[in-house]
């Protein structure tokens, strides 16, 4: 497919051709092309907007390929732990905090949890 810069964004000119609404659909090797290209932009210090604008992209498209898991993203799903009781708030150690994403911070004094909650918000 694509390998270099102009000829990647010729493609994506005609993929998109005369399109109003929806994105086209991108084959791996050309979605791979421009995951490494912007990978080498940001590793040069500049940023994902100027790789998007490079490969004549949108940078929520990027992004979006960028976020993918084959491509050193996060993962979107996580480990559920479910028991039977909830940790305690206090205990022997200290307050524990636990946030609404599921991070739970133990050991801490009041004005450490208060510092913490405020950070928080």
């Amino acid at each position: 497919m694509a390998t270099t810069l102009a000829e990647f964004r010729r493609e994506v000119v005609r993929r998109r051709g005369a399109r109003r609404r929806g994105a086209p659909r991108y084959p791996a090797e050309l979605v791979s092309f421009a995951v490494q290209h912007a990978q080498e932009v940001r590793a040069s210090g500049r940023s994902m907007n100027a790789a998007a604008t490079e490969l004549g992209l949108s940078s929520m498209t990027l992004g979006a390929w960028l976020s993918r898991p084959a491509h050193g993203g996060r993962v979107r799903l996580r480990e559920v732990v479910v028991s039977e009781s909830p940790s305690p708030i206090i205990s022997e150690h200290g307050l524990t905090v636990t946030t609404a994403s599921g991070h739970v911070v133990g050991g801490l004094s009041v004005a450490q949890a208060a510092e913490l909650l405020r950070a928080l918000s």
